[in-house]
């Protein structure tokens, strides 16, 4: 009985492999599905730049608010020549004073 068995499983397992599985159908417009396969995908993801464009105008509103602070609260120009030289000198003359340099 069990060689009857094997020998029936035998001639299934080689008309298995001999028979090729009808792709046919898988075939038809392959080309047309993977491209509105990639082209959904790419609509879905935006990319950086994109982006990147989108916040332009909030770059640009940050740096309006900046030039206007630092317009507006600038101190008001000092009318001695020698300011920008003696700017910090007091300071300077204090710690070598207490340092000891």
């Amino acid at each position: 009985m069990s060689a009857d068995i094997e020998e029936k499983l035998d001639r299934l397992f080689a008309e298995a492999r001999a028979g090729r599985p009808d792709t046919s159908a898988w075939e038809i417009n392959f080309e047309t599905r993977v491209m509105a396969t990639i082209r959904e995908r790419r609509e879905a993801a935006v990319s950086w730049y994109a982006l990147i464009w989108r916040m332009v105008p909030a770059f640009a509103v940050i740096a309006a608010i900046t030039t206007v602070c630092s317009m507006t609260f600038t101190p008001a120009p000092s009318g001695d020549l020698f300011a920008a030289i003696t700017t910090g000198q007091d300071e300077y003359m204090t710690t070598s004073f207490l340092t000891g340099e």
